[in-house]
């Protein structure tokens, strides 16, 4: 299966914005001019030509139409054709950083979660499902799995890995990155590797997902960007981005676990409808595990 990514078209406002925002670090900087644009008034994108936009970004038609064409669109007039069809230009509403309200006016915690529970729905939409479905297969046919992140990707590596094993599945995550390379190179083309990260730039994953790469082992790559190294090695690409940049980092770490927790959830359902749960090979562990001192006595 190739490598090559191709992001679905977002389908509401925060998808969009989130869309742009992943693709962001990757785009020139003319490109990225253009992008500022769209992101800073999506009410005027549906009446606004090619040119109106070039204009404001200080370049030319041309760049807008393959900005448009990067992002995923057959060109502007297509991009513009999904605002209007599906109501982008609509306002969105308040996120963590607005904070114009008087503090003492609002519970803090409930704000914060409803738009946590928002902004997480727009990384849902920016998830490519096709993607997803082709990692499953891919990680249920897996003899091996092994997880890579550094910084503060390795704790959701490391508790996908535990998850899987807990499913019977045989799955490592080492933490040191030269055992990250080490492991990656040893892998096989039965195997697979996952790797984790928010920019999708880490040098150490990249280096470990390159080692992978010449066993042929598959890869799925797990980030908040679209357009960024990690997304040129791996077979399967799993973006998940946040609209806004005051939340994109936790919003980042959050769906990552989550899809992550999905994957592990998918694969345990293949062909075993009922496989939730420790595998029966870890019965004992468990049972050793819970056991009370007063069970010893």
């Amino acid at each position: 299966m190739s490598h090559k990514y191709q992001q679905s078209t977002p389908k509401t406002r925060r998808a969009f914005n989130g869309h742009l925002r992943a693709a962001f670090s990757r785009l020139s900087p003319t490109e990225q001019r253009v992008v500022e644009v769209l992101l800073a008034d999506t009410n005027g994108i549906a009446e606004s030509s090619a040119l109106a936009i070039a204009q404001q970004a200080r370049t030319s038609s041309a760049t807008v139409v393959r900005t448009a064409q990067k992002l995923g669109y057959a060109g502007y007039n297509a991009l513009r054709s999904d605002i209007i069809r599906f109501g982008m230009q609509e306002p969105i509403g308040d996120t963590v950083g607005d904070t114009a309200r008087d503090d003492a006016e609002q519970d803090i915690m409930h704000h914060v979660f409803s738009t946590a529970i928002t902004e997480l729905q727009t990384a849902s939409d920016t998830l490519d499902r096709q993607q997803f479905s082709d990692a499953v297969e891919v990680l249920d046919a897996a003899r091996k799995i092994m997880f890579i992140g550094s910084g503060e990707s390795s704790m959701p590596a490391q508790e996908a890995a535990l998850r899987f094993m807990m499913h019977g599945r045989d799955a490592i995550a080492p933490t040191d990155v030269l055992q990250q390379q080490f492991g990656s190179r040893l892998l096989t083309s039965r195997d697979a590797l996952v790797a984790v990260s928010y920019s999708g730039a880490n040098k150490h994953t990249l280096e470990a997902v390159e080692a992978a790469r010449i066993s042929r082992v598959p890869v799925i790559g797990i980030t908040s960007n679209a357009r960024t190294p990690l997304a040129e090695l791996a077979d399967m690409l799993l973006v998940m981005a946040s609209p806004t940049a005051a939340t994109e980092p936790l919003i980042g770490r959050i769906a990552h676990s989550l899809v992550l927790n999905g994957l592990n959830h998918a694969v345990s359902l293949q062909g075993q409808p009922q496989a939730f749960g420790p595998s029966e090979a870890l019965a004992d562990v468990f049972a050793r595990t819970l056991k009370t001192p007063q069970d010893d006595m």
